[in-house]
């Protein structure tokens, strides 16, 4: 880097691209409300005459800017999909444990409820954006690619991956064109598992998809048939908190308007999360004498 030279002749008068955009205070703040404080800090700056120490920038080069680019591999920005407050310190440790990463991770806030986090090799990239949904006391960690350009005040989080299950296709039509067109309804498609060992209650195809955090949660697919329409249920494992009044993640139906609601209201549920199976019970020990001493041995050992 060094500093730029001919500073002096340089007019008082700054154009305010020059300047750069101001950043937004808080990142609850709605969008209309940033665009508020941009447009004042704008006025405020457009009367203002910069001195020569105000002007004198520092410049990256081209070279120094393409190391600092591969430098910021597997580099992402994440937020926790709630409007509560709590510790970015509990978050940091919780993740920290959760991921239980081959590496040390880089962690650090970038404003309220905002975080900038990057791995050190593609096998913790791969883990922390590709095998979540994660979550925090319940609610959903949003996980984006970062440029390190861009305001993190101002980023969009448009959605989640999620697992989620389309149960009841009839065989025949059990085919892979089928269940694709199936699971666009759900979510922009990431993998489908035909024939999912099924760890689950009952018999469904498995899909990862990225769910739109903007809309409600999907709770049906609809399938028209020579034989008639066939609505398939689709259920959802380890969902983040949903409200089970509108259906769209990061708050519960009791936080939701006065949260009061008749079951009636109550247009989605419980009954939307996959159920695991029951697991079979580990058969009693029975002792065999064995000379002088007894064995306890398993009977599926026998």
């Amino acid at each position: 880097m060094h500093a730029k030279e001919d500073v002096a002749a340089r007019s008082a008068s700054v154009d305010m691209a020059a300047v750069g955009e101001p950043v937004a205070a808080a990142s609850g703040a709605s969008a209309s409300s940033n665009r508020g404080k941009d447009e004042d800090l704008d006025d405020m700056f457009s009367h203002l005459k910069l001195n020569k120490e105000e002007l004198d920038d520092v410049v990256i080069g081209v070279d120094e800017a393409r190391e600092y680019q591969q430098a910021a591999r597997w580099l992402e920005i994440g937020k926790v999909h709630t409007s509560r407050s709590f510790s970015a310190d509990a978050l940091f440790e919780k993740m920290k444990v959760i991921w239980n990463l081959s590496r040390d991770l880089i962690f650090r806030e970038a404003g309220e409820n905002l975080f900038i986090f990057q791995m050190h090799c593609l096998g913790d990239w791969k883990k922390v954006v590709h095998q979540g949904p994660w979550t925090f006391r319940g609610w959903g960690v949003l996980i984006e690619d970062y440029d390190g350009l861009s305001d993190p005040e101002k980023f969009v989080f448009g959605g989640i991956y999620v697992w989620a299950q389309i149960h009841g296709t009839p065989e025949l039509y059990q085919k892979q064109e089928v269940i694709d067109n199936l699971a666009r309804r759900v979510g922009k498609i990431k993998e489908v598992q035909m024939s999912p060992k099924l760890f689950y209650e009952g018999n469904y195809v498995r899909i990862r998809v990225r769910i739109d955090i903007s809309r409600p949660l999907m709770r049906f697919v609809s399938l028209t048939l020579p034989e008639g329409k066939r609505r398939l249920a689709v259920k959802y494992e380890k969902i983040p908190f949903f409200c089970k009044r509108f259906g769209l993640l990061g708050h519960d139906h009791e936080e939701c308007g006065d949260g009061v609601w008749t079951e009636k209201q109550l247009q989605y549920g419980s009954w939307m999360l996959a159920v695991h199976r029951a697991t079979q019970p580990m058969p009693a020990p029975r002792r065999l004498h064995l000379g002088l001493r007894y064995v306890e041995v398993f009977e599926a050992g026998l």
